[in-house]
């Protein structure tokens, strides 16, 4: 005998199919849209965040922490980072000059090492460490307005196979009327983008927000 819809039994028979119906389409269209943020959509975004300059003049130890957010879904690679100068090139005019001598030989100027992927909605944190000589340093700086300025540079590539290079201050060395250093301050306060092309002479940003202002020290450079 067939089911009575009129029925009690046969509502509720129906609304369990509605209800399973429902369900189905539901699955199916969470299904579409991770095909198709999988495979279809792309988003390529990866953050350069500067946390930390710590500048001993007196040793030479120069240190930088670098975090890379990638914030896209799709991969990217770091190819090369490094701390910079802003310095006179060898044509005689100012330019970001890299600082890529190591302090010990067996502690890495970039660790980890790079180039490295950067997994899509992951964060690769990497610190440098290298050797800049105060007394050196201060016979190429580029002094504006009593400061001259450390930079960092980073070379990228997107999932797409486009190369990038950022060339961006990240602190400015305050100078005294004999040309010593005496201490540092912030020249960055935002995070960058690791997918651009920017290469920006001092004196770097204006200040906006402290929310990614790095920490950054220099001391006194006595000998």
């Amino acid at each position: 005998m067939a089911k009575d819809e009129s029925s009690p039994s046969g509502g509720t028979w129906r609304k369990w199919v509605d209800l399973g119906q429902s369900a189905t389409i539901v699955a199916l269209a969470l299904s579409l849209f991770s095909f198709y943020r999988s495979y279809v959509y792309v988003n390529q975004k990866l953050d350069v965040t500067v946390t930390e300059v710590s500048y001993g003049t007196n040793t030479g130890e120069l240190y930088m922490t670098v975090a890379f957010s990638n914030g896209g879904n799709r991969d990217g690679a770091v190819l090369r980072v490094e701390p910079a100068l802003w310095a006179l090139g060898r044509n005689g005019k100012p330019q970001w000059v890299p600082v890529a001598a190591p302090i010990t030989p067996d502690l890495p100027v970039v660790a980890p090492r790079v180039p490295l992927v950067v997994k899509s909605g992951g964060i690769e944190v990497l610190k440098l460490s290298t050797l800049l000589n105060a007394a050196e340093a201060e016979k190429r700086l580029v002094s504006l307005q009593d400061g001259a300025y450390l930079g960092l540079r980073v070379a990228t590539m997107a999932a797409d196979g486009k190369l990038y290079l950022i060339e961006h201050p990240v602190a400015r060395l305050r100078i005294d009327k004999s040309g010593r250093i005496l201490s540092a301050e912030a020249a960055i306060h935002k995070s960058l983008p690791g997918f651009s092309n920017q290469q920006q002479a001092p004196p770097g940003d204006a200040v906006t927000s402290y929310d990614q202002t790095p920490f950054v020290w220099a001391e006194e450079h006595y000998q």
